[in-house]
């Protein structure tokens, strides 16, 4: 099989090889050229700063792993060829220039599928004992990429090997997966879990995210019919007459016979999937559903519409918000989320009941804080402690659905977004007029401790409710936001300096206390996602991201910046909204979000 390794990139994912052309996770979000091979010839100069691809055809872990093929570059000599880009990268720009590129790329490894397949003719006494060596030499692998300044991981699991057509007809198996193989690639799977969870903890400041591509092809083949259109889940597209029931004792080459739909069929060939699955599972890394299930999101940016159903000034179920969409959603946006048609349904909408919930549920409010007080000028609004309370209701009817015994399991596999801590300053202490008195009787420093202190319990109630992989923002540089702009006229056309100074001290005791959390809530994973940076790159260099403004509202009615009134009926909406940074007075525009989608995801998780 095909592996990628190692993507040393900073936009964009390269999936897999599939009839036709490579699938690009990138290609989801926009971006459209490939990265290189690391051995083509034109494969040098500035191109190698945009990424470089090390992947081997029926590659391994082990370098033993498949012979039958002739020459391959395992991933220790893939490592050993990234040193030399590596060395060339250093030459070009730097010592220090090229660590700080690496720690913000990805590092995409997706291998050890082979060592499974080819597992029986591995000298070793026991799949038991093959397990110990492969997860050992793996482990001092990534280590090695680490202490060659890698930080940010995406590793995938082994895929359900014993599904594919080169194993069904080894074995075979005529109408069933073969058993025995999927039971190796679980066990696999279950120790690079507890990896993966051990370099992030151990390796200082280090990111390993698992992409659970198991569990997509699983889905996939048990609802390939009803859900995703395919006729056929057990043979190769690309085959040879007679070499197997389903085509898969002889690779696809140019005696081989090709089906007349690919896009029917789940399998190219012996080994690989059609472009059609890859891009299914590239659509849901990129949803977050293969990277674990996107379960919760408490995300202030992106309430579903939990607004729609309470009394509340903060609200967007109305026009222009929508525009783009074709009618407002309860988003503060003016379209789709990030191109994507399936959304996270909102806790409080009467259709989020039955197994509706076991897809995830957005518990986000706008005005919502992590302290009570927060937004209170808004009225209605559901700050963090109720939105777990609106958890717990949830984790509730998941027992009783799907019985307690494997809600846990389902909870540790899902992905708990904490996107909140704004309002706290926006909308509570830096509150024009209102918050004059609190400013002077409690100092900035004590009211982020308190800030800070809460939100610890918050997430440790979380934890000892079954969450387990948290994935936390920190807040962004509030003082440039076009409300902030307008409410501190002073600042005249820069951010308003003392809330950002607010942001990043809050900021950077966040940082400590999701270190804290992670090294002593055992078994748990918290991400850190560095919002304040990626925005204010933004800011700082709008223009090379193709934004002509980049401190005022597009959605607006009063305020120099347009800041001054919420996006409404009455507002008025530029033209050209993809030239504006900011939607409302609060928020971003579709076109930052994507960008932000890009850095956030891609940068932080992925």
């Amino acid at each position: 099989m095909n592996k990628y390794f190692p993507l040393l990139r900073s936009k964009g994912l390269l999936m897999g090889f599939v009839s036709g052309r490579c699938v690009v996770i990138g290609e989801e979000v926009g971006l459209t050229s490939l990265t290189p091979p690391y051995l083509a010839p034109t494969t040098t100069g500035d191109v190698i700063l945009k990424g470089v691809n090390y992947a081997s055809s029926a590659s391994g872990i082990l370098n033993d792993t498949e012979r039958f093929f002739g020459h391959q570059i395992h991933l220790d000599t893939q490592i050993s060829n990234f040193v030399k880009t590596r060395q060339d990268i250093i030459s070009r720009i730097g010592s220090q220039a090229a660590k700080e590129q690496f720690k913000h790329a990805i590092f995409f490894v997706s291998i050890g599928s082979n060592d499974i397949i080819f597992s029986q003719w591995q000298n070793s006494s026991s799949w038991n004992t093959l397990l110990d060596t492969i997860i050992s030499r793996y482990k001092s692998q990534l280590v090695r990429l680490y202490n060659l300044d890698a930080r940010k991981f995406i590793v995938t699991n082994s895929a359900a090997v014993g599904c594919i057509p080169f194993v069904r007809d080894l074995h075979s198996s005529v109408d069933s997966c073969v058993a025995v193989m999927n039971q190796k690639a679980q066990l696999f799977n279950s120790r690079l879990d507890s990896l993966l969870a051990e370099l992030t903890k151990n390796l200082e400041a280090s990111t390993f995210i698992c992409a659970n591509v198991y569990a997509m092809l699983d889905e996939i083949l048990n609802n390939y019919m009803t859900s995703y259109d395919f006729e056929v889940a057990d043979s190769a597209c690309c085959h040879i007459a007679g070499a197997g029931l389903h085509g898969g004792l002889i690779p696809c080459g140019i005696l081989s016979q090709v089906c007349p739909d690919r896009s029917k069929y789940v399998f190219w060939d012996p080994f690989h999937l059609t472009e059609t699955s890859y891009e299914i599972i590239a659509k849901h890394m990129m949803d977050g559903s293969a990277l674990q299930t996107v379960f919760l999101r408490f995300l202030f940016l992106v309430d579903a519409g939990n607004n729609n159903y309470i009394v509340s000034l903060s609200k967007a179920n109305y026009i222009p918000n929508g525009i783009d969409f074709g009618r407002p959603t309860g988003r503060y946006y003016c379209g789709q989320e990030l191109g994507f048609e399936d959304f996270t349904p909102p806790f409080l909408a009467p259709t989020t009941m039955g197994s509706v919930v076991l897809r995830g549920v957005n518990y986000a409010s706008g005005g919502g804080g992590i302290l009570n007080y927060t937004g209170k000028i808004f009225g209605g609004r559901i700050n963090l402690d109720a939105q777990i309370d609106n958890f717990a209701n949830t984790r509730q009817d998941i027992i009783a659905s799907i019985g307690a015994p494997a809600t846990p399991s389902l909870l540790k596999m899902s992905l708990f977004e904490v996107v909140i801590g704004s309002n706290d300053f926006i909308s509570n202490y830096l509150t024009p007029v209102v918050s004059a008195v609190n400013q002077k009787v409690v100092p900035p420093d004590v009211f982020v401790d308190t800030v800070v202190a809460r939100f610890r319990l918050q997430l440790t109630r979380l934890y000892n409710l079954g969450a387990r992989k948290i994935f936390v923002a920190n807040v962004g540089p509030i003082g440039c936001i076009p409300y902030q702009r307008d409410t501190n006229p002073a600042a005249g056309d820069n951010c308003v300096s003392f809330s950002d100074q607010i942001a990043q001290l809050y900021n950077t005791e966040l940082r400590s206390l999701i270190t804290e959390l992670g090294a002593n809530l055992e078994g748990s994973n918290f991400v850190y996602a560095d919002v304040y940076r990626i925005v204010n790159d933004i800011l700082q260099n709008y223009r090379s991201y193709g934004f002509e403004n980049a401190n005022a509202s597009r959605c607006y009615a009063a305020g120099h910046f347009g800041g001054l009134i919420p996006c409404g009926p009455p507002s008025k909406v530029c033209f050209d909204r993809s030239k504006y940074l900011f939607w409302d007075p609060y928020h971003p525009s579709d076109a930052a979000n994507v960008i932000i989608f890009l850095k956030f995801v891609i940068k932080t998780l992925l």
